[in-house]
């Protein structure tokens, strides 16, 4: 058993030696398959450059033949040329002397070409400057049209500017006072000189004016029983436009100065001239005085604008009027009804009874007034305030000023 294992041993081992053997004999084989496929490969490209060394020597071998040509053709150009060469040189000698004549007329034409220049530069110069003086002119024309153009159209926009600032300043006034003076301020920004005059039972006098330095307008008084354009305004409700020779020498004497054109506007409220407006342009240059279609137009557009408003707050005058006379009639009632209880109730109960009835005075007054705006619903405050101020010293007016507070 063990000279089996052994032999068996041995024959492994044989066999591996054989394989490695093999292997070893395989790896020679391919790499010398592998030298001589390079081999192969090399000889192949040295063929192929080869063939191109070939190539390249027939090439050669040509160009050579090509320039031995080319040298003969030379030899033989070089042998005409020797024969030509004499006709060349007195054609030379020739040309030479052309050349030298062409060189004084060409120098000649230089001198004549340069003094024409000269004189083209001049007048070149001349006519630029004349071109750079009327480019001027045309730019300072252009610039003063422009100008021009600019205060056209700022003279054509002031009057809506102007108008459209008094509609803007109409809507925060309360009170007719207030209307005048924007009418008054407005009128100013067209006309040298603005008055206007309230007009009462009997006459017109002069309440606002603007522009009359020199003049004193502030005791101008005008009877209504007098002829005057002023009068006839009131009377008539017409706008006029009058130039100096209409103007009345009363007229004349009551403004001063001297004015080339003079617009009166009536000022009617609810249907009756409640003042007149008096304008003209004394002491305006021709240049800056606007046409009179112009301001009368502007005067006019004022004055339809103006009324309604006036209209709207006389009404609310009115209106104001009889609530403040209600407010009065409700003090006047608190003050009937506590001197009618202070013969029935002590102090304290006294004063407790006219706490409420006036908290029940201002809630009917209150509930009337809701409609009416802010100015109707403090009248009653007003009313209170002036009763404490002037019954200070009375009970009453102890007592209310204490439950107001």
């Amino acid at each position: 058993m063990q000279l089996r294992d052994l032999a068996n041993s041995l024959v492994h081992e044989a066999e591996s030696q054989i394989a490695a053997v093999r292997a070893e004999g395989d790896q020679a084989l391919e790499g010398e398959r592998r030298q001589r496929a390079q081999v192969e490969k090399q000889l192949k490209e040295s063929e192929a450059l080869l063939k191109d060394h070939e190539k390249q020597f027939k090439e050669h071998e040509k160009q050579s033949k090509d320039h031995e040509k080319q040298l003969k053709d030379i030899e033989k150009q070089l042998k005409e040329q020797s024969a030509a060469q004499a006709f060349a040189d007195a054609a030379r000698r020739e040309a030479e002397a052309a050349r030298e004549k062409e060189a004084a007329a060409r120098e000649q034409e230089v001198a004549a070409r340069a003094a024409v220049e000269r004189e083209l530069a001049a007048a070149r110069e001349r006519a630029d400057e004349r071109e750079r003086a009327v480019q001027q002119a045309e730019s300072a024309h252009a610039e003063q049209l422009r100008s021009e153009k600019a205060r056209l159209m700022k003279s054509a926009l002031q009057p809506l500017d102007h108008l459209r600032t008094a509609f803007d300043r109409y809507r925060g006034v309360t009170t007719i006072g207030d209307v005048l003076s924007i009418l008054l301020e407005s009128m100013a920004t067209e006309f040298a000189r603005v008055a206007v005059f309230d007009v009462d039972a009997h006459r017109l006098e002069v309440t606002r004016h603007a522009g009359f330095d020199g003049h004193d307008m502030s005791k101008v008084v005008v009877p209504l029983a007098t002829q005057s354009p002023l009068t006839k305004a009131v009377k008539d409700g017409k706008v006029q436009g009058l130039t100096a020779r209409d103007l009345t020498d009363t007229t004349r004497a009551l403004v001063g100065g001297s004015p080339n054109f003079v617009l009166v506007l009536p000022v009617p409220i609810r249907g009756q001239v409640r003042a007149v407006v008096y304008a003209d342009d004394s002491g305006q240059t021709v240049g800056e005085v606007p046409s009179p279609e112009r301001r009368v137009r502007f005067a006019e557009i004022l004055l339809w604008h103006t009324v309604p408003l006036l209209t709207r707050l006389a009404l609310e005058e009115e209106a104001i009027a009889e609530f403040r006379e209600y407010a009065a009639s409700i003090v006047n009632d608190l003050e009937s009804v506590y001197i009618a209880d202070a013969a029935k109730h002590k102090s304290a109960e006294l004063r407790k009874r006219l706490q409420l009835n006036l908290q029940y005075a201002r809630r009917r007054f209150n509930e009337r007034m809701q409609a009416e705006g802010p100015t109707a619903a403090k009248l009653l405050d007003e009313q209170l305030a002036a009763a404490i101020e002037q019954k200070s010293d009375t009970p009453f007016g102890k007592d209310l000023a204490a439950v107001s507070s």
